[in-house]
């Protein structure tokens, strides 16, 4: 069955963001709600339980005991939410309907201060409409303390850290979006800060974002195409040796590259099937778009202008936006094209299946004047065969997530985390281990979407 319970965590994060974005009628606000409502009764129904809790723990999204990563990332809005009530997590009942979802975005994107204590926040939803969403204590308030919270997720110790900057990214690239559809300015400090903030994580050599976050919905998947596009020019850029001030720019400059789209229509932008030749030529304005918005907010550097204007610009001098001559674009820009198809190869999407880096690779190659063959050289060398937190089984039976890119594409820098038998280990068990190394076992399969 599609969907758990992560993406209704996400859902509702997502359909706070969209009220604050637009309004209670808006078909993406109601969207969210509906398709809530739906999944939230599937999974009710397979396990015939009455109501869906979700937890919150220092600033984390757990069900069931388990820490939900992605739901995380991308659920800043809820965590703080609930913060600002008191509450350690929302009861949802299985009777819950769209009209009153809805009525809980409202409520979320436009309290800003503390109703005073649990009693008081109850009350507050209770005035609004709000009679299925029981808010629970706090877990200190029934016995219950983060040590409790099963957090023994292979990628707990390495997101733990880290998970202000993640959620960071996907606030700038959610807020630039946002600011561009209703004509305001972009906040191009936010971005800049986070692209040091990114450069500073690709430096630890912890596993990055790219495989741990799902795509349940259109908006988070657009979102955290610009947050792996970002993460992954870095990677990139570092392999090709640019020097760190320049990879602070990439990284803010990747954030939005597609600020653009923010200004295309949904029903263009979210469209399930093929788009026809007018849609087309409304999506190819997004390039332009983007550049002209950080061009009038007055302190986007000439990269950021650049890179979200060129790229879809191919190496021959092809793509959009057109340019009279064919000229090409800088090595930067091309290299941020390079990021930005391979990400869309190999992502998950709501319409197709997440690609091997092999088969992206190969696709690509065979179009070779599309790519400046220096972005390409350094693509492969950052991330291999097997990019940085793909989940992979070796083969002596051992599973892990991929660490980085080694000297041999084949053969790259594992975390091992789980046994031959698929059992957990023990965060002190878990071993980093370089397959290139005499006797170290292969990789023998990837899994993808795991």
């Amino acid at each position: 069955m599609a969907g758990n319970y992560a993406d209704l965590a996400t859902l509702l994060a997502r359909g706070i963001s969209q009220r604050r974005m637009y309004f209670d009628g808006h078909p993406n606000v109601k969207q969210c709600a509906t398709e809530f409502v739906d999944l939230l009764g599937r999974l009710l129904a397979e396990e015939e339980v009455s109501s869906f809790l979700l937890g919150v723990v220092e600033g984390k999204l757990v069900h069931d005991g388990r820490y939900l990563v992605g739901s995380t990332v991308v659920g800043r809005q809820l965590t703080s939410f609930a913060e600002l009530l008191e509450a350690g997590g929302y009861e949802i009942d299985a009777r819950i309907e769209a009209s009153e979802l809805v009525r809980f975005f409202t409520l979320a994107a436009e309290t800003e201060e503390a109703p005073g204590g649990l009693e008081a926040s109850r009350q507050l939803l209770a005035a609004n409409g709000i009679g299925l969403i029981n808010l629970s204590p706090p877990y200190r308030n029934y016995g219950t303390s983060q040590e409790s919270i099963d957090l023994a997720d292979e990628t707990h110790s390495d997101i733990e850290t880290l998970l202000a900057v993640y959620q960071a990214m996907f606030s700038t690239v959610e807020h630039a979006h946002m600011h561009a559809a209703m004509s305001r300015d972009l906040q191009i400090d936010e971005a800049r800060s986070v692209g040091e903030s990114l450069v500073k994580v690709s430096r630890t050599g912890s596993t990055d974002i790219m495989n741990l976050v799902n795509y349940p919905d259109c908006d988070t998947y657009t979102v955290g195409h610009s947050v792996r596009v970002a993460m992954l020019s870095i990677l990139v850029g570092r392999a090709a040796g640019l020097e760190e001030n320049l990879l602070c720019e990439l990284g803010a400059a990747g954030l939005l590259h597609d600020v653009g789209k923010g200004k295309i229509p949904q029903e263009v932008l979210f469209k399930p099937g093929r788009l026809d030749a007018e849609e087309r030529l409304i999506i190819e304005t997004h390039p332009e778009e983007g550049a002209r918005m950080l061009l009038d907010s007055n302190d986007a550097t000439p990269l950021a202008v650049a890179i979200a204007w060129g790229h879809h610009r191919r190496y021959d001098g092809g793509g959009y936006p057109k340019m009279p001559h064919g000229d090409r674009t800088s090595e930067l820009t091309q290299l941020v094209h390079t990021c930005d198809v391979f990400e869309a190869l190999t992502a998950i999407r709501p319409y197709k299946r997440a690609m091997t880096p092999r088969h992206a690779y190969e696709i690509m190659l065979k179009d070779r004047d599309a790519y400046s063959p220096a972005a390409m050289h350094a693509l492969v060398k950052a991330v291999g065969l097997y990019p940085p937190g793909q989940k992979v089984v070796l083969s002596d039976g051992t599973a892990g997530i991929i660490m980085a890119a080694g000297d041999d594409i084949e053969r790259p820098r594992v975390k091992i985390t789980h046994d031959e038998d698929g059992a957990l280990l023990g965060q002190d068990a878990m071993l980093a281990v370089d397959l290139a190394e005499e006797e170290a076992p292969a990789v023998a399969k990837l899994l993808l979407g795991a």
